[in-house]
């Protein structure tokens, strides 16, 4: 009977144990841009879309693709290939447009591929600073390891105010 209660507490401790381990946990969406690793917060997320027709808009920057109309709502596309690599997006059927909300706000990025949700400790995420090197510069929120992959985390509000300026 001793050994039925120990295991039995030692249960309800492990289940508390990761209950309060779930806190420290972000989850984010993974996508691959020219095989680099990409992350967007997930309770960022509206939907992921197959690709549909994008309606091409004059006089806006190269990256925008254009517009969509998702049930009568206008959703400007984002290329990011384009905005990190500077070479135009090749739309495959693995492709996909992952929608996202900020602020209540919806645009769309085209990305090469979706992969998976992924739920990393947040001890495991670096947050960058301002003197971050690369093309993707103020576009890149924090840097996280998962398995074999580092994943860059997109800060989706600079995203937004890049777009937003164009209009």
């Amino acid at each position: 009977m001793d050994q039925e209660k120990l295991l039995t507490s030692l249960a309800e401790k492990t289940k508390m144990e990761q209950e309060s381990d779930l806190g420290d946990l972000e989850q984010f969406l993974t996508f691959t841009i020219e095989k680099e690793f990409f992350g967007i917060r997930l309770l960022l997320v509206h939907e992921i879309l197959k690709p549909v027709l994008i309606t091409r808009i004059p006089n806006v920057e190269d990256y925008i693709l254009g517009v969509i109309n998702l049930r009568g709502e206008i959703i400007p596309i984002v290329d990011l290939k384009k905005r990190f690599h500077n070479t135009d997006s090749d739309i495959y059927p693995i492709s996909r447009i992952v929608v996202v909300m900020l602020e209540e706000k919806r645009i769309g990025v085209l990305v090469d591929e979706v992969k998976q949700v992924v739920k990393i400790q947040k001890d495991f995420i670096s947050y960058t600073t301002d003197d971050l090197s690369l093309n993707y510069s103020k576009m890149v929120e924090s840097v996280s390891r998962y398995e074999d992959h580092l994943i860059l985390n997109l800060d989706l509000e600079q995203i937004v105010n890049f777009v937003s300026t164009t209009k």
